[in-house]
């Protein structure tokens, strides 16, 4: 039974290009809500084009918190954006306004709704430091490997390649002792809702070809050039950045192709984890306007609204 006194909070995820911010925005004004990001790239300032941040004519007059919020060269965290995140749904519900987590960074959003905050969490940097060279000298999998015999939980969340939250869960282990399974929170502190946009597999491609050839036509490159002091940092990992980074004077249709590549395989990984993120969720086909206001309308009502 939902509990009276929780904060309702409404998420909107979906695959990169499947529509969210567009639907987001016409929610907002509908239902009077403020959009709290949820995109760990977005984060950062300067990283505009590849990362699709809106302009200020696109947001519509709505409310975009959690946005430009990092330096390029910062070590930003789930649990420093969960710690974040959480003071701006607060402040959102406080001022009469609906919060609305916003975007396609599962991880960020599953530990904001299900209660997971690693913010307490102790660290080490001799602890991260000898985990990677271990990665460094026997490869990513090694250390998700190690990961699995201690947290399969952990391990079954994490893919093999990211090498470092594996670190992170299995810095957690070695300075608590516990796992991080079973160091989180499971109480859930909002009374929530996440809509996953969903798109048939060749319309959500196509979407995504369009949108990287334009952040191209926009300048994607020369944005790229612009920030190549922090290609050692966690944020020239993102699509795009990286891809250009690692080969700045390759030709650009070389650069589109194999960009527009990583982005559709990521959109598959992408939507594996919705598939398997365990919060109160619904799938909607993202060009179903009317389903997607009638589930919210529910929600709000506190109506069972799940499928």
């Amino acid at each position: 039974m939902v509990q009276a006194h929780r904060i309702k909070a409404l998420a909107l995820v979906g695959c990169t290009a499947v529509g969210k911010s567009d639907t987001a925005i016409k929610l907002a004004k509908r239902f009077g809500g403020e959009i709290i990001g949820a995109d760990s790239m977005q984060i950062y300032r300067g990283f505009d084009i590849g990362t699709g941040k809106l302009t200020a004519e696109e947001c519509d007059g709505v409310v975009h918190k959690m946005i430009d919020i990092a330096d390029g060269d910062a070590d930003f965290s789930v649990g420093e954006y969960v710690k974040i995140a959480t003071m701006e749904i607060e402040r959102t519900h406080n001022s009469g306004k609906l919060p609305m987590i916003v975007g396609g960074t599962g991880l960020y959003v599953y530990s904001l709704l299900s209660g997971c905050n690693f913010a307490d969490a102790p660290k080490d940097e001799n602890t991260r430091l000898k985990l990677k060279l271990i990665a460094h000298f026997f490869g990513s999998k090694a250390l998700h490997y190690m990961l699995q015999s201690i947290d399969s939980q952990s391990a079954a969340k994490i893919s093999a390649n990211d090498c470092k939250r594996v670190v992170r869960a299995l810095e957690i282990y070695i300075l608590r002792g516990r796992t991080k399974t079973d160091t989180v929170a499971h109480e859930k502190p909002y009374d929530d809702l996440t809509i996953v946009l969903t798109l048939p597999r060749d319309i959500l491609y196509e979407r995504i070809n369009r949108r990287v050839h334009r952040m191209f036509d926009d300048g994607l490159i020369d944005e790229v050039k612009s920030l190549l002091k922090y290609k050692n940092n966690t944020s020239m990992q993102a699509l795009g950045y990286k891809q250009i980074a690692a080969d700045i004077d390759a030709p650009r249709e070389q650069l589109e192709q194999i960009t527009a590549q990583k982005t559709r395989n990521y959109a598959k990984r992408q939507m594996t984890y919705f598939n398997n993120m365990k919060l109160n969720k619904v799938f909607i086909d993202a060009r179903d306007y009317d389903t997607i206001t009638e589930t919210v309308e529910k929600f709000l009502e506190n109506k069972t609204c799940t499928g």
